[in-house]
């Protein structure tokens, strides 16, 4: 069963290009985020495929002690699959390796679907890194991994390309 993590902020949330720190220190800030439509239909059709198991993988700011309760309440609003109980959801302290954040560590099938090259890079090192494209990001080409647009049908696609090569590739 392959296992796909997907990052909140900026992908299935969207996220503004710039915010100052006030602003992602204030209350509300997470609960009033724009939920990314595709994505958390790409979430929710995943959900329900046999063969997988999906998960929200997120950074907590610290310094904010609304933000872990604003993104479980903007979940439950949000992503039918984790209200239904069929998608879990981990969070971890912002600055920390997602891949080091995952209980028992991740397998070479896990696939993450991120926007951020740094979480990518250190997942790469023993899982699948997707790239969303988010239209905030990737603007000099620098991710040379799986890329896959804001629809839901791409990210579909993408996922079962990835998790695909790594079945042929443990047999």
């Amino acid at each position: 069963m392959s296992r796909v993590f997907f990052d909140m902020d900026g992908v299935l949330a969207r996220m503004t290009e710039f915010q100052s720190e006030d602003e992602l220190l204030r209350a509300g800030y997470f609960r009033d985020l724009e939920p990314q439509s595709e994505v958390i239909e790409a979430m929710n059709e995943l959900a329900a495929m046999p063969g997988f198991e999906v998960c929200t993988l997120s950074a907590v700011l610290e310094g904010n002690p609304y933000a872990l309760g604003e993104k479980r309440e903007w979940l439950g609003r949000h992503v039918r699959s984790v209200r239904e109980g069929r998608a879990g959801s981990l969070f971890l302290p912002c600055g920390e390796s997602k891949r080091e954040a995952v209980p028992g560590g991740i397998r070479p099938d896990d696939i993450l679907i991120d926007d951020y090259n740094v979480n990518l890079r250190d997942w790469q090192q023993a899982g699948i890194a997707i790239k969303l494209l988010n239209g905030c990001n990737d603007r000099r080409g620098t991710w040379q991994g799986i890329r896959a647009r804001m629809d839901r049908r791409d990210i579909v696609s993408a996922v079962l390309r990835a998790a695909g090569a790594a079945a042929k590739a443990s047999d």
